[in-house]
């Protein structure tokens, strides 16, 4: 079994592409059971490399390592029985994890009750549950939890494309409000790539921060409109790397706003969208300063734009600018 799995484990993480990076961050967390057994003990944790391994596969997300998410809830003191909890929520929200897989491996009798839940961590809600009762055996193990994990992201993949749908059949305008509460500033005209709309987070949630990496490269970050998402992502990566904090792109990455938590630091190109059809209308609370954008020039600077007169120029990243973060939808 040990052998097997970790042959499939080895051939998963072969085929995580390099898109990773742009995806939710999900992290698998402890399965709790109810029987305090060696066997019940190693079972559990079992179940959680199958659930996470089946995970990987789909490459629809990106999956924290193992080490990272037991860290996290071990520097916070978070228990798996009660990571749903305000105060617990709360701190996961400041921790750049989108989704946390966890559940329960219940003995009943020689089987198992076996549960695995999807956390939302913007929301605090169990999104998603799906229970199976499988043999306590080795095979029997590995293709219940199989089984169980195909419908559990079939089901998954499902409400995700229900609530996609819905979102995208709305016609919004540029000036309006949008779905998260903020200001729609861009219509590219059709929904594809998984966006149609740019929205920008409403005036009070405004800051002020540095770009970080000073005299460090991130690589990979362009200007055009709908690469701020990814630019934030490839952002956040290299501070995580180098230990920063509190930089702008993170701040964004990390603000949950009407229960969304989907926003990221505008692209130079997104930026000047943003002033050209809000700040100039009149529109959006923006202050006559300079704005971040994600578009890194090289280690030392990134682009900006002043919002008093629309011209765009080139900062140091230690510089501490206005920031707006936005979301695409």
């Amino acid at each position: 079994m040990k052998k097997t799995f970790l042959l499939i484990s080895l051939a998963a993480a072969m085929l995580v592409p390099l898109y990773a990076q742009g995806l939710p961050r999900l992290a698998v967390a402890e399965f709790t059971t109810n029987s305090s057994t060696d066997k019940a003990g190693a079972d559990a944790i079992t179940v959680r490399d199958l659930a996470e391994n089946r995970i990987v596969q789909v490459q629809q997300y990106r999956v924290i390592p193992r080490n990272e998410i037991d860290r996290i809830l071990a520097n916070n003191q978070i228990q798996a029985t009660e990571i749903s909890s305000t105060e617990n929520i709360q701190k996961l929200q400041q921790q750049n994890i989108d989704y946390i897989i966890t559940g329960s491996v219940i003995a009943v009798g020689d089987d198992y009750a076996v549960t695995v839940r999807l956390l939302d961590v913007s929301t605090g809600r169990f999104s998603r549950s799906e229970s199976g009762l499988m043999g306590s055996g080795s095979q029997d193990l590995f293709n219940g939890i199989d089984a169980l994990m195909t419908n559990f992201i079939a089901e998954t993949a499902v409400e995700e494309s229900r609530v996609t749908q819905a979102e995208s059949n709305r016609i919004y305008t540029v000036g309006g409000i949008g779905p998260a509460g903020g200001i729609v500033f861009y219509d590219k005209g059709v929904f594809s790539d998984g966006w149609r709309y740019l929205e920008a987070a409403p005036a009070e949630t405004e800051f002020t921060a540095q770009w970080g990496s000073m005299n460090q490269i991130v690589a990979g970050t362009t200007a055009a409109a709908g690469t701020g998402r990814r630019n934030t992502e490839l952002i956040t990566e290299r501070l995580r790397q180098l230990g920063e904090t509190g930089r702008a792109a993170q701040i964004c990455k990390n603000l949950n706003f009407h229960g969304y938590s989907d926003w990221f630091l505008p692209s130079i190109d997104e930026l000047n969208l943003m002033y050209r059809n809000l700040k100039q209308r009149g529109l959006g609370g923006f202050i006559d300063e300079q704005y971040w954008s994600s578009s890194e020039i090289g280690s030392d600077g990134a682009r900006v734009q002043d919002f008093s007169d629309g011209r765009r120029s080139n900062y140091q990243k230690a510089n501490i600018l206005r920031v707006r973060a936005i979301r695409a939808f």
